[in-house]
């Protein structure tokens, strides 16, 4: 439909979604976020153009993706941007909540203003898939070890196993690129080298420090939990190869890196070209708009990618029960029940830390944080907790709200301790199964990569498991245990996700105590 920014044009284009987005089954809360996303844009437009102004709505569903685009010709204006807040915070959080799926994606296109509103189709609950494919795989494998050699070796050699071999190269392949453009688009939306010294860098090196320390604590837990082969760490060859691990992130071809899969060099190119890009911001907005559109495409792809993965951890299953490998299906086992022990002891140190450094009783803090940790917990949606993060953050913790209003957003994407720890004890738990030697040189690696990762991989679907493919292909793990692991991280995500925003919570309250961006302990509720 195409018509004026009157207020009847307007009231009609939001009764035409409304009556669009039911008809394709939507649920009611996305019909009503959609249209009040329509009418406050719609509105707003009128107030900065007049009534007059033209604009244009298309509805239609791509990929199995309901989509509502509107097109309004005229001067560059985001609707989306408050006026309350530092136009460079705002933006990042903007572009954090749109990439969580919060907000519809703006973009000015050949002289329009174009707004995107999106909802992916709805599918079973992933862990519901992976219950049945679980299933499917221990009875069908089972019955494939009663058929005739001559038929298991087809169906198995040269059917399933090539099959998982393509999905683990095109994730693969996939991969590099995802990560390096999650890490420009991650440095770049910082906003500017002000914003960034002030609250950025206190936060950035708060998190790494405790990434850096639940990291080298589970190490260490490991020790004395699991089975391990060691190499011989003595003599100066350990420390040989350590010195020319730290020389190898350096590439010396700019390309090279994403054809051998060099997870490290891949890393940092990101880093330094999101870098040069934040010092350079305003000579660099079409090399950023280019980054963006590319980090969408290959999401994307990942998110298509993420939907395989039920039929993946079949396959790989199947193949483990009908070969008589069941040992494999050992190594859950301690990759689990670590992981949620050392997710605990991490929410109990920050908790003591934030407790000692805000004033504030144990009692107080967790009576405070307890909404967000319920929703994080029953929905493993960081995006559902969102909202009343930053309303807890502000209101309970009291944070000042412009550190809330660039904290938050930034915590979520970067600051996932409990993803750290599960990609550390999936490490050592197939390393354990599978008599990997370990040398110093891996040991550190393999701490190193968890903290990398965590913070590197988009908040996306498919991001988890395109982590989980770097993470072996880095450290030199098969990847016949990887269907093991993803099952069970379906689970721990739930955990995962109240884990990192519980930790969120404590490190931003932290960090603004120290700087002074909290309120007075008086004026809190």
């Amino acid at each position: 439909m195409k018509s004026t920014l009157s207020l009847q044009a307007i009231n009609h284009a939001v009764e035409e979604a409304e009556q669009f987005l039911k008809g394709k089954r939507a649920a009611a809360k996305d019909v009503i976020r959609i249209k009040m996303g329509i009418e406050e844009a719609l509105l707003t437009y009128q107030n900065k153009m007049g009534e007059d102004a033209e604009f244009s709505m298309d509805m239609g569903i791509s990929f199995g993706k309901k989509r509502i685009r509107l097109d309004i010709p005229g001067a560059m204006i985001d609707p989306f941007i408050s006026t309350e807040l530092n136009s460079e915070e705002d933006d990042f959080m903007r572009q954090t909540l749109v990439r969580m799926g919060e907000l519809p994606r703006w973009q000015y296109h050949h002289g329009s203003n174009r707004i995107l509103f999106t909802l992916y189709k709805t599918r079973r609950p992933e862990w519901e898939r992976l219950l049945i494919a679980v299933v499917s795989a221990v009875i069908l494998g089972f019955f494939m070890k009663m058929m005739p050699m001559d038929a298991r070796t087809l169906i198995l050699e040269d059917v399933v196993s090539p099959l998982l071999a393509k999905f683990l190269g095109f994730l693969n392949a996939v991969a590099g690129p995802m990560i390096f453009l999650s890490v420009i688009w991650g440095v770049y939306s910082i906003g500017d080298t002000t914003t960034f010294s002030v609250m950025g860098k206190k936060l950035g090196l708060k998190y790494l420090f405790y990434l850096c320390l639940f990291t080298v604590l589970a190490a260490l837990i490991s020790l004395a939990v699991f089975d391990l082969r060691f190499g011989d760490f003595r003599g100066g060859g350990e420390l040989s190869a350590l010195y020319q691990m730290v020389l190898d992130i350096i590439p010396d071809n700019l390309f090279v890196p994403f054809a051998r899969g060099n997870t490290l060099q891949i890393l940092f190119e990101g880093i330094v070209v999101g870098i040069a890009m934040l010092l350079i911001r305003q000579e660099t907005r079409v090399v950023a708009d280019l980054a963006e559109q590319m980090s969408y495409i290959i999401n994307g792809i990942m998110g298509v990618i993420s939907s395989l993965v039920p039929e993946f951890v079949f396959g790989s299953l199947f193949m483990i029960i009908a070969t008589s490998e069941n040992d494999a299906l050992a190594v859950g086992g301690l990759f689990f029940v670590m992981t949620v022990a050392v997710c605990i002891l991490s929410m109990l140190i920050q908790g003591v830390h934030a407790c000692a450094k805000i004033k504030m009783s144990p009692s107080d803090l967790w009576r405070k944080t307890f909404p967000t940790f319920v929703i994080s917990i029953t929905t493993a949606s960081s995006s559902a907790a969102f909202p009343k993060n930053m309303e807890i953050c502000s209101k309970e913790l009291g944070i000042d709200k412009k550190m809330v209003s660039f904290g938050v957003p930034f915590g979520q994407v970067i600051y996932k301790p409990a993803v750290t720890i599960l990609f550390w004890f999936a490490a050592i738990s197939v390393a354990s199964h599978s008599g990997t030697e370990i040398s110093l040189t891996w040991y550190i690696t393999a701490i190193l990569m968890s903290v990398i990762l965590s913070a590197a991989a988009p908040p996306v679907p498919g991001g988890m498991s395109a982590s989980f493919a770097i993470l072996f292909s880095q450290l030199g793990l098969p990847s016949t245990d990887l269907a093991m692991i993803l099952t069970l991280t379906s689970v721990l995500d739930f955990v995962a996700t109240a884990t990192n925003i519980f930790s969120g919570q404590c490190v931003l309250a932290i960090v603004s105590e120290e700087i002074g961006f909290r309120k007075p302990r008086e004026t809190i509720s």
